[in-house]
């Protein structure tokens, strides 16, 4: 049986965002005054109020680790397992350190799960619909 490790940082510094669109609304309308054109006095006068929707976007910032970053963590972890059960446990009874690398491996997984995602959830400005 040959075991082979190798340590390395996690890549989580590798992480993908990804914008993910949740959807608009309306808020408040929009009103604005503008000129008709026409003055009895040939200034230019606002004369008439304008409305319009005023809609906003929704959407959510995800960051996550990337496929190879996750490969590196399990990698990591088996390792952390190994060296728990110790190599010469393994190789005697495979079967009776088992327990003892899963409990290593799930903890470190766990561990390293907690930092693979981050949310933010955000609003756009504003948009008048004229």
């Amino acid at each position: 049986m040959i075991i082979t490790a190798t340590l390395s940082v996690s890549e989580e510094a590798n992480a993908e965002s990804i914008t993910v669109p949740l959807g608009w609304g309306n808020i408040t309308p929009c009103s604005r005054l503008t000129n008709s054109g026409s003055s009895i006095f040939g200034d230019s006068i606002p004369d008439t109020l304008e409305t319009a929707d005023q809609r906003v976007d929704a959407y959510a910032i995800v960051d996550a680790p990337t496929v190879a970053g996750i490969q590196n963590d399990i990698q990591q972890c088996a390792v952390q397992g190994a060296a728990a059960a110790g190599i010469t446990a393994i190789v005697a009874s495979p079967a009776g350190a088992m327990p003892v690398f899963q409990a290593q491996f799930e903890n470190c997984l766990q561990s390293r799960a907690q930092n693979y995602f981050s949310l933010q959830l955000q609003l756009s400005e504003g948009q008048c619909m004229w």
